[in-house]
């Protein structure tokens, strides 16, 4: 590409980015109120704002369609809630958690949306952020209880230095192949077949039928 020709973005490109605007507006009006030092106040205000002054967001629970010469209700689409959500989620410093964002799941979820709420948003918005945090807890737990399970029963077997590794990743992101682990790691496929050799022998995975994927034993059979 010759330096003064124009760069254009490919069509499939501009729609992928189209699908994500509701995040950006919601990350902008989420970024006007921050730094707070109230999170439920600041996430109540900008719930608020969504919901009054940028449309998409607001659940609607039917509308009227016309079809072929008739009328009939239909349920309306989806409001942008989700987008909500994936704001919050990389905004740790909403909660004084950092740079990295530890993902919640579920702080907006869509009856923050709806045209007549059940319950006030504060309400709401705490039962959200209790729902997440419980969560949270729950997949740290997890993931300290693999990380452990590990360890112990990775100690007597010096085999692979790289097999500690690759337990993190398989217990945190699933069922992984050898080729997989060998990307994630930065290692060659022999490296990586001898760590999970290493994690069988333990038995910590089991091979998947089909695709021989290493699976975390207490989910081999799903």
């Amino acid at each position: 590409m010759a330096e003064d020709e124009p760069f254009e973005i490919p069509i499939e490109a501009e729609l992928d980015l189209h699908a994500f605007a509701p995040a950006d507006i919601a990350l902008e009006r989420l970024d006007a109120l921050l730094p707070a030092s109230d999170p439920l106040a600041t996430l109540e205000e900008w719930v608020l704002q969504l919901r009054e002054e940028e449309a998409p967001f607001l659940e609607a629970g039917s509308e009227p369609h016309e079809f072929a010469g008739r009328s009939f209700v239909r349920a309306a689409p989806r409001g942008a809630a989700w987008a909500a959500s994936l704001a919050a989620a990389v905004r740790p410093q909403l909660f004084a958690l950092g740079a990295a964002p530890l993902a919640l799941p579920g702080i907006a979820p869509r009856r923050l949306f709806k045209a007549d709420p059940e319950a006030p948003l504060g309400e709401l918005l705490v039962a959200a952020l209790a729902d997440a945090a419980a969560q949270a807890e729950g997949a740290l737990m997890a993931a300290h209880g693999a990380v452990t399970q590990g360890e112990r029963l990775l100690a007597h077997l010096k085999a692979s230095s790289h097999a500690p590794a690759a337990w993190r990743l398989v217990a945190g992101l699933g069922p992984m192949t050898r080729a997989e682990i060998g990307r994630a790691l930065s290692v060659t496929r022999r490296t990586a077949s001898i760590a999970a050799e290493c994690l069988e022998e333990a038995g910590l995975v089991r091979l998947r039928g089909g695709d021989q994927a290493l699976v975390p034993a207490a989910s081999a059979s799903d």
